[in-house]
């Protein structure tokens, strides 16, 4: 009886060597994209807290003679907390525990986008429409950041998981927090959203976050919807956290 001859090995043909070296860069990509994803954005800090005006001590006041008819005082009217305009510099998802330093922007001023909000090409970063009102001012203010840019994922794309009622800081240049609650979460065609959305006046304090969703359309040179976060003012600043409902 012949023994059974030694298998030979298979040779690798060039096409194994191919799929291999995909096979590998594919791995070695989704591996970088976690680290992108979950170790470089991980500098998350808590807002500052608003500084506290000591109480002044009161002055001791001589004790009024019963005798004497004490002279009328006018009582002091009570004005309303009115913001002064100063720029956002960092924005904060608390809930998500992801922030991002914020920079001004204007108008696109050539190109197919002319006349529409300018963004930040950097991913870690927030764009803040300065001609418009300032978070914390009467109005809408408006600002965007990315999902994504040249394969890093955005801080911005914390939106899409966002819900009503979750909160957003703000720290302003003059170091004062503002804190907004999330009244809507919606995604709209790129082409086509309520003109609401860009709409700049409004009779409270608001902000609306803007990022891109879905797949990318090379035909228009960006992605097909948009991720709208409508949030409204819930504090005045001088608060370190909104009261508990």
């Amino acid at each position: 009886m012949e023994k059974n001859a030694p298998k030979k090995k298979k040779r690798l043909t060039p096409l194994d060597i191919i799929l291999y070296c995909i096979s590998a860069a594919l791995l070695i990509g989704g591996v970088a994209l976690i680290i992108r994803q979950y170790v470089l954005i991980s500098d998350y800090v808590d807002p500052p807290q608003p500084s506290i005006t000591p109480t002044a001590v009161p002055t001791p006041t001589a004790t009024p003679n019963p005798s004497e008819t004490p002279a009328p005082t006018a009582e002091p009217t009570p004005t309303p907390y009115q913001y002064t305009r100063s720029a956002p510099k960092k924005i904060y998802f608390i809930d998500a525990q992801v922030m991002a330093e914020v920079y001004p922007v204007g108008l696109i001023e050539e190109g197919d986008k002319k006349g529409q909000m300018d963004t930040i090409e950097d991913p870690d970063v927030a764009a803040w429409y300065e001609p418009g009102p300032a978070p914390g001012e009467q109005g809408n203010a408006l600002v965007n950041g990315h999902k994504s840019w040249k394969g890093k994922i955005g801080r911005f794309s914390v939106l899409w998981n966002m819900e009503e009622g979750q909160k957003v800081a703000i720290e302003r240049e003059d170091g004062s927090v503002l804190y907004f609650r999330v009244t809507s979460v919606d995604f709209y065609p790129y082409n086509d959203y309520p003109e609401s959305v860009m709409d700049m006046e409004s009779d409270t304090a608001k902000m609306t976050l803007i990022t891109c969703y879905g797949d990318f359309d090379r035909s228009a040179g960006t992605s097909e919807q948009r991720c709208v976060v409508v949030c409204e003012l819930i504090t005045d600043g001088t608060e370190a956290e909104p009261a508990a409902e």
